[in-house]
């Protein structure tokens, strides 16, 4: 696969960010789409379509740090998954026979609550939201996070602490739930 991402390449430093960008954080954007996804094949495809559009946009890459590059991958492949498993659920509405009442209403009230809180995490500020979505969203543990970052585990829980104290405010009382 890098061999094809590195033909899509324009110059002899694009094709070395690629191999860079492949080598270090592939790992990373497979276990972000399985989180979603939870289906191995699916994250495969949402990677895959992640480093096209990492491709497409390989000039803003050069630009930022390594935190960022990071971040940026884990974003783009997070809103892929994500779209994958809109389209996977729309799919599967249609297949299914109608639920019941009880069980429409819950899943609407869980609905809204994960989307009050995904609002409120995006709308943190960046090193909070970062923590925020890296911790709650993608499930990785403070150890993965302060090496992922680069940031001292400590500075990782401060994070944590302060973006959980704004989303219990924000969400009404319980965002370790």
């Amino acid at each position: 696969m890098l061999q094809l991402y590195m033909s899509m390449a324009d110059s002899a430093e694009s094709q070395s960010v690629i191999e860079y960008l492949y080598m270090n954080y592939r790992q990373l954007m497979y276990k972000t789409a399985v989180s979603i996804l939870h289906k191995p094949e699916l994250a495969e495809d949402a990677v895959h379509e992640a480093f096209l559009r990492a491709i497409k946009n390989i000039s803003k890459f050069r630009k930022y740090s390594c935190n960022e590059n990071v971040a940026y991958l884990v974003i783009i492949v997070r809103g892929i998954a994500l779209n994958m498993l809109k389209r996977q659920d729309r799919i599967t509405e249609l297949c299914e026979d109608v639920p019941s009442p009880e069980d429409v209403e819950a899943a609407a009230e869980i609905r809204l609550s994960f989307e009050e809180v995904l609002k409120n995490v995006e709308k943190l500020s960046p090193a909070l939201k970062n923590v925020a979505t890296l911790y709650y969203v993608h499930r990785l543990t403070e150890k993965e996070i302060s090496e992922l970052l680069d940031m001292n585990i400590s500075t990782v829980r401060v994070s944590l602490m302060r973006a959980r104290n704004i989303l219990k405010e924000r969400c009404g009382g319980n965002a370790d739930e």
